[in-house]
């Protein structure tokens, strides 16, 4: 199995850490996972080992790993990411974009306007705060430009607690992935680093398809949950450009999207946004491969139960994929060793890994480890009702 993780610099280990804790709260026999190690050139991850009454299932777990790119994106002065999120943000607005959102998802559309007015929460109450204490300081005799000097520092200093309280609002984090998004569907710096990463994972699935004879692998299963959803469609697609018969009866290979938030790339338009359309249009046509989009209305960060296809310019006549279906949460809790997953959309968007606690939930930990293949999981599985799709 081979795992696109999110916008998220964290290293293998967290992601280990999530699927031991669904792991442990199985009735019995919880699949047995080694430790993190490396994989590849371009992953790392471990092996997942489960019992089956009648047999045994050995998983290898790869994470594609890009969280440099993601770290060093974050990791811009404070200024520049600003102006160039901000910039991005209005652009996505002005461009038409955020309306075809809201013409599909009012929910995202909604968490669009979350970092900016958080931000300026921030900004206008340190201005406030500083216009107060510089009129009280004019009342003691203090020169008449005191109250704007106290709305300047002010502002600061709200910019300042903006950052300050970041692992409790994710204003930045948010507003620095649309930025991201909105780059790769102009292709714009950086997502020329992100094409190179992609040829190298494109080059990994190839070699995975290659020597699946060999070790007796029955399916080769892509994952690209949140940003990676993005990163796992356009890696296939290159790896499929390579080998126009991917898999030639080597082993079976799929597809699965989780919260994906591939869908503001679509709707902001771009030579990008184009590229990776016709990339969705390759995957969902070939009659060989299955994909299975596994969504929810209540995450925000995605276009809950709206078929990819939906928001192509030139959607595929002969579309054979993908089957939309929701993830059906429960409760949102929080990861206790998670700070990020106390913000109740972050905590929701990460729950596509979690252990379900609702019968008929989505269960990422028995898909990977079980011993069906995705096609045979999701064989009679209809699209969700509530899926808005580009054919009825």
């Amino acid at each position: 199995m081979l795992y696109a993780h999110g916008f998220d610099p964290a290293t293998a280990e967290r992601y280990r850490r999530i699927m031991a804790r669904s792991g442990a709260e199985r009735v019995s026999a919880p699949p047995v996972l080694s430790q993190v190690a490396q994989m590849s050139d371009v992953s790392e991850g471990w092996r997942i080992t489960a019992d089956h009454g009648d047999g045994r299932v050995e998983t290898v777990f790869e994470i594609l790993r890009y969280e440099d790119i993601v770290r060093q994106w974050q990791g811009r002065p404070l200024i520049k990411k600003l102006w160039s999120g901000l910039t991005a943000w209005f652009g996505f607005i002005f461009n038409g974009g955020l309306k075809r959102v809201f013409s599909v998802a009012k929910g995202p559309g909604g968490l669009f306007f979350y970092p900016v007015m958080m931000l300026a929460l921030f900004i206008g109450l340190g201005v406030f705060a500083g216009r107060t204490a510089g009129e009280g300081a004019e009342i003691l005799g203090a020169p008449d430009w005191a109250s704007q000097v106290g709305r300047v520092v002010g502002a600061l200093v709200g910019l300042y607690m903006s950052v300050r309280f970041e692992r409790a609002f994710f204003a930045h984090l948010m507003l620095a992935l649309f930025d991201f998004l909105f780059k790769v569907a102009n292709e714009e710096f950086p997502a020329g680093r992100l094409e190179m990463r992609v040829e190298l994972f494109a080059h990994r699935i190839a070699e995975c398809v290659n020597s699946a004879k060999e070790k007796k692998v029955d399916e080769i299963l892509i994952v690209g949950h949140s940003l990676g959803g993005l990163v796992a469609v356009r890696s296939l697609a290159r790896a499929m450009e390579q080998d126009v018969d991917l898999t030639g009866g080597r082993a079976k290979i799929s597809l699965l999207t989780l919260g994906s938030v591939s869908g503001y790339v679509s709707c902001h338009g771009g030579v990008g946004a184009d590229r990776f359309g016709l990339d969705v249009a390759r995957i969902a046509s070939d009659e060989d491969l299955t994909w299975v989009d596994v969504s929810a209305p209540r995450d925000w960060f995605s276009l809950g139960l709206v078929d990819p296809l939906l928001l192509l310019k030139d959607p595929p006549v002969e579309a054979r994929s993908p089957r939309v279906i929701s993830a059906k949460f429960g409760k949102a809790s929080p990861d206790p060793d998670d700070k990020r997953t106390r913000f109740r959309a972050m905590g929701l968007h990460m729950k596509y890994l979690a252990a379900p606690d609702k019968e008929g939930g989505f269960d990422f930990l028995s898909v990977v480890s079980g011993e069906q293949s995705l096609k045979d999981r999701f064989q009679g599985r209809r699209n969700s009702p509530r899926a808005k799709m580009l054919t009825p």
